[in-house]
């Protein structure tokens, strides 16, 4: 339903020529626009439009209609022609309580009375539904906390998921970035899949056949066709997990895939087209790379169009008590006393939400009694000396899951794809199996309750991903 409105607005707009629409609210943000270039983010400080206008119906609520309007841009050495735009025809409309809906005909024809009736209609539709994303968002807990700077990410999410322009996501290991990368993609109204591409578990030499594919006999070891996660994602979204991993061969081919849509499977001559938006995360200072080699400079500004800062939770500890609330089956019905709290806003968790949601884990499990009170600082200072679930007793539970009768993939399996553990830690846990098998890798797979049918995709992985146990990395 979303991709329809945004698609059928859009091809209204290059219909109708029209030379600027633009979506913004009460407060005077700039939700969205599409057309001719404007200059900021609200309209106070904003160039390109009519502000008169605009503020009269910042404090009135009325629409507007209006032939023959003048725009006067700022730009000391240019000539007065120059810093002029006479627009021929100027709609503004309001289509929700909070949100207006500008379009003006820059100097081509005026709009018609059948073209603003259009115009009212279509945005209509797209405010409600940026009302029915922020409602959907408030509804499936969005991004935790009532903080001034998660509202303002709140916001971010919503006007970014109307673009196409790639969104890049900074902030520190377990903030949330990946979460807020589906939000995005959820509320686009993107009808293909979200697809992560988790740079660090995948090999540098097997990078380009990962994303783009290959066909058979494009390199040894190439048995048969590969679609790769580009073609996966399609109609889609395409999120590269710690970007600031990719290497700078590989950053050339990502660049031309964002500028141009196009690229190549290996060892296939076709060009193939790519509808994908593209959401990149990272928690190292992409800025610094840059300084040191590291990183393309152009690859950074074409990924920072859309940029999203997700502060540390230290910075904003006001929200400990929703995060809390929203993740509190973790504490298995236990209530939490006025100590369980003091010891949650003293601490500055280094590990962000991911830590915080791992205490309570932890602390549902090992904490006995109805109450949580002071004895959450134990849990706290146990997760803190072992490195949260990067520990040994994280290990220790993985192992006594596969004694238990777990296999590999339900286990650390799962747990290497969703980052609770690095290539490092899994390969330490695998070698103890490995050593426990005469380093005999079938025996090893078989205390590791893998079915014998999966036993070349287990040695698939342990190659694919450089997890080999004995194997240094």
């Amino acid at each position: 339903m979303i991709e329809s409105i945004k698609a059928r607005l859009w091809n209204l707009l290059k219909e109708k020529e029209v030379s600027l629409a633009m979506l913004y609210d009460k407060e005077g943000r700039i939700l969205w626009h599409r057309g001719r270039k404007i200059k900021g983010k609200t309209i106070t400080e904003g160039e390109g439009f009519s502000k008169s206008y605009i503020e009269n119906t910042l404090h009135s609520g009325d629409p507007v209609e209006q032939k023959d309007v003048v725009i006067s841009l700022s730009g000391d050495g240019l000539p007065l022609s120059a810093r002029i735009l006479y627009v021929k025809s100027l709609l503004i409309q309001p289509v929700t309580s909070n949100i207006f809906l500008y379009v003006d005909s820059g100097i081509k024809e005026s709009f018609s009375l059948s073209d603003c009736e259009v115009f009212k209609v279509m945005g209509h539709l797209l405010g409600e539904m940026i009302e029915q994303i922020k409602k959907n968002q408030r509804d499936t807990g969005g991004i935790s906390g009532s903080s001034r700077i998660v509202g303002e990410i709140r916001e971010q999410v919503v006007r970014y998921s109307l673009e196409e322009e790639p969104v890049l996501l900074i902030g520190e290991t377990g903030v949330g970035k990946n979460h807020v990368a589906e939000l995005i993609h959820r509320f686009s109204g993107r009808k293909g899949p979200f697809v992560v591409i988790n740079t660090p578990s995948i090999p540098e030499t097997l990078f380009e056949s990962e994303l783009f594919g290959h066909i058979k006999g494009a390199f040894t070891g190439a048995a048969e066709n590969k679609k790769g996660l580009v073609r996966e994602a399609e109609g889609g979204t395409l999120f590269f997990d710690e970007i600031g991993e990719i290497s700078l061969t590989f950053q050339a081919k990502l660049l031309q895939l964002i500028d141009t849509k196009k690229y190549r499977s290996l060892g296939d001559p076709r060009e193939r087209t790519a509808d994908v938006r593209i959401v990149a995360a990272g928690n190292r200072d992409l800025k610094e790379e840059i300084d040191l080699k590291r990183f393309r400079q152009d690859l950074y500004f074409r990924l920072n169009v859309l940029p999203i800062k997700i502060p540390p939770l230290r910075e904003r500890k006001e929200d400990i008590r929703e995060i809390v609330a929203e993740y509190s089956d973790h504490l298995r019905g236990k209530e939490t006393g006025s100590g369980f709290w003091e010891a949650m806003f003293a601490y500055d968790w280094p590990g962000n939400v991911r830590e915080l949601i791992h205490v309570l884990k932890r602390a549902g499990i090992q904490l006995p009694g109805p109450k949580i009170d002071r004895e959450i600082e134990a849990i706290i200072k146990a997760d803190k000396e072992e490195g949260t679930v990067q520990s040994t007793s994280f290990a220790d539970t993985l192992r006594e899951s596969v004694t238990a009768g777990r296999s590999f993939w339900d286990t650390a399996w799962k747990h290497f794809l969703n980052r609770d553990i690095n290539r490092y830690e899994m390969i330490t846990f695998l070698d103890a199996y490995f050593i426990e098998s005469d380093k005999n890798l079938k025996a090893m797979s078989q205390r590791l309750n893998i079915k014998d049918k999966d036993y070349p995709r287990f040695i698939s992985a342990l190659h694919k991903y450089g997890i080999h146990p004995g194997k240094k990395v």
